[in-house]
């Protein structure tokens, strides 16, 4: 019986280890991973407003914003003005670190260290969550770390039998962590819903009946609370912005449809999809089971899921990456399944392997591929001939831009100056080249959007400091006249350029438009209420 014992200590410790091996050989991955990819457009653009102290921004809660913005403080004294993009990105690797650990003591504390290695492999696998999430600077990593601390203090609350005082500690964690994922992201409203259905559905409802779950909503409400002031000082523009995106009237999108399923799956993996799908649906048939732990995970993750997945049948738009946060909690239902048939049947375990591996190759050769783009780049004629060239511009840095600004003249050499208002302006025409172009230039000039699309650009810093002076006006070709004719009249004249060649891996991206807006009368008109 001893013997017994001791060998499934044994086989948990190497568990155990199994499963740190894996998030730390993750975590190092990330980190070179964020060394050598250029920032996505959704990055540049959270770097290029995350310049100063908000209650809010346009997009999204202001966490992912102020991470940036105390990165930045930090790391000054040390590289300057120009922070490399490697030290803002730390904050979010290292938060995904930490969400892959609380993930695995969730799984461990309710199936065994065994469920809690393959959903830790599942996660470390998924595209999404190893290079977007695990990685990049988006609202999403910092989601997923409160989400999933919140999901492991309130399945500690409904299912283990702690005394009145430690509960009541545990509800108050609990608000407190939902209401940083409120600061985070929008997603926690779903997340919250899910589990107020559960608790109302279940017989986890008794835990209504007293003051600590109520106290925990008010906690979350208040740490919440400054997305919903700055959204109240202008009009709510926000929240207007994101319902939106989900409001069509042209009756069902089914190629959005298939676009949402099909992108979901090459996000996690179509075997991790699948996986979890059958797991979940299988462990739910069971009443007993819908009140139980998998019940939980269920409740917190297929809200997200079935919602944005649902949103083209009515027109909406939608986006594969928005399911992802509901798809963290079934993970833990997939290791569960894996590892009881990893007991039951020894073929079931070669299969899961195999599938890991597999897994682990696809990641592995599309990062090759993106690095083969980034640092071999195709020629200009054959992005052409293949259509890459709107993707390239909008994904990759634009090199080469600054230093030839820098030497005709149009650009200062240094960063020394350091509020906004005594930098050189520079203006584009829609969000993404405003963020390519706060990249590219860094703390070298100002960077606003005068288009109708402007997004965060249009609450940064008061316009009124530019009146009078010059203007630097830079976009791609093919939106460049259209937008020198709108912003004409806000300008003595405008003087043309000599265009300036973006480069990728040595060759010419794109030849960026280039001009002079002399005298600026006045700024383009906000399609924003009151700032």
């Amino acid at each position: 019986m001893f013997a017994f014992k001791s060998q499934v200590s044994d086989h948990s410790t190497k568990t155990f280890r199994a499963a740190a091996l894996v998030i730390i050989a993750g975590t190092l991955f990330r980190i070179l991973l964020a060394s050598v990819i250029d920032p996505g457009v959704d990055e540049a653009y959270a770097i290029a407003v995350g310049t100063q102290w908000q209650l809010s921004w346009f997009d999204h809660p202001p966490m992912a914003f102020w991470w940036v913005k105390a990165m930045r403080e930090i790391a000054r004294p040390f590289f300057g003005q120009d922070v490399p993009v490697l030290v803002l990105r730390l904050p979010f690797v290292i938060a995904f670190t930490m969400t892959s650990v609380v993930m695995f003591s969730l799984t461990s504390r309710l199936w065994g260290p065994r469920a809690g290695l393959w959903m830790v492999l599942a996660l470390t696998l998924a595209p999404f969550f190893s290079v977007s999430a695990g990685s990049w600077v988006v609202p999403d990593g910092p989601l997923l770390l409160f989400l999933s601390l919140t999901a492991w203090l309130m399945e500690r609350i409904l299912f283990s039998r702690d005394a009145p005082e430690r509960e009541r500690c545990l509800w108050l964690a609990a608000g407190l962590t939902l209401g940083l994922a409120g600061l985070s992201k929008y997603h926690a409203a779903i997340f919250a819903m899910g589990a107020a259905l559960f608790i109302i559905g279940t017989p986890h409802r008794r835990h209504l009946t007293r003051p600590a779950p109520w106290l925990a909503v008010l906690i979350a409400g208040m740490v919440a609370s400054p997305v919903f002031i700055w959204n109240v000082q202008h009009d709510w523009v926000a929240f207007v912005f994101q319902s939106s995106r989900g409001v069509g009237s042209d009756g069902p999108d089914w190629s959005g449809f298939a676009r949402s399923v099909f992108g979901q799956a090459a996000y996690l993996g179509p075997w991790t999809l699948v996986g979890a799908l059958a797991a979940s649906s299988l462990v739910l048939r069971a009443s007993a089971i819908r009140c139980g732990p998998a019940g939980f995970l269920a409740a917190l993750g297929l809200p997200t899921i079935l919602l944005f997945t649902a949103v083209p049948l009515w027109g909406g738009d939608a986006l594969p990456h928005w399911q992802m946060p509901g798809w963290l909690f079934l993970l833990p239902i997939l290791g569960h399944s894996i590892a009881t048939l990893e007991a039951w049947r020894h073929s079931a375990a070669r299969a899961a392997r195999s599938f890991a591996f597999a897994a682990g190759a696809v990641l592995a050769v599309g990062i090759l591929a993106v690095l083969v783009i980034r640092y071999t780049p195709p020629s200009q004629a054959e992005t052409a001939r293949l259509g890459l060239n709107a993707f390239l511009e909008e994904s990759v840095t634009w090199r080469g831009l600054a230093d030839n600004l820098i030497e005709r003249g149009l650009l200062p050499s240094s960063t020394t100056v350091t509020t906004p208002p005594e930098r050189p302006l520079v203006v584009a025409f829609n969000w993404v080249d405003a963020s390519r172009l706060a990249e590219a230039l860094g703390a070298r000039a100002s960077v606003r959007v005068f288009g109708g699309d402007p997004r965060g650009f249009a609450f940064l810093a008061d316009h009124a400091a530019w009146t009078g002076r010059d203007v630097l006006i830079i976009g791609r070709p093919d939106v460049f006249d259209r937008g020198l004719r709108t912003v004409r009249p806000l300008f003595t004249r405008i003087d043309r350029q000599a265009p300036v060649a973006v480069e990728i891996g040595g060759e010419t991206l794109f030849d960026a438009q280039v001009a002079i807006g002399r005298n600026l009368i006045s700024f383009y008109p906000l399609p924003y209420p009151r700032r």
